[in-house]
């Protein structure tokens, strides 16, 4: 198919609204506003243009992730089809853009995420913030001493122990290296 695909980067500007379709597949809902930032170069300021909105869709798997790992607030960059629909409310004639993301994530310019899969060992979901909140700035670091090892590159992750906590609100806000079991 020909289809138009674009790339949307902005910010996640309502809630999240997860579900089911008529088929029972997952979606999820939300919009996206982008704003464009112009140099005036006669006041030497920023200025904001006029936002954009976007209304996103997303199916199976990715509005399980999305729903899971996105909230209001959040930087994002998504690629999707872009479908312009044009209709009439009353006497308004109205255009709306929905994005039908087909791929999406945090932009990091803003900030740091890190990857879960989906499905760990054991097979429980990680549930995902209901709701974003400001959380303080986490120091992440790594620690080598004698009684530990730094893990090394390409390391499995089967290999490591599972997470103590899948919990981001009650994660500790530092990272150790977890000794790992010693090769048969």
């Amino acid at each position: 198919m020909n289809e138009t695909t674009v790339t949307v980067v902005g910010t996640v500007c309502s809630d999240i609204r997860y579900g089911q379709s008529t088929d029972n597949n997952p979606i999820a809902r939300f919009q996206i506003r982008n704003t464009p930032r112009r140099y005036d170069k006669r006041t030497g300021t920023w200025t904001d243009g006029d936002p954009n909105y976007f209304s996103a869709i997303c199916w199976r798997n990715l509005a399980d992730h999305v729903a899971s790992s996105m909230g209001v607030g959040d930087p994002v960059v998504a690629t999707g089809r872009l479908r312009i629909s044009r209709w009439r409310r009353g006497e308004e004639n109205v255009v709306t853009a929905e994005l039908e993301v087909q791929a999406i994530g945090h932009d990091l310019r803003w900030g740091t995420t890190v990857y879960r899969h989906s499905t760990p060992p054991g097979g429980t979901r990680i549930p995902g913030p209901a709701r974003r909140r400001e959380e303080p700035a986490a120091t992440a670091h790594a620690t080598a001493t004698p009684d530990r090892e730094p893990i090394a590159a390409g390391t499995a992750a089967s290999a490591l122990p599972p997470a103590a906590s899948t919990n981001p609100e009650t994660e500790p806000s530092t990272r150790e290296v977890m000794d790992l079991p010693a090769a048969a």
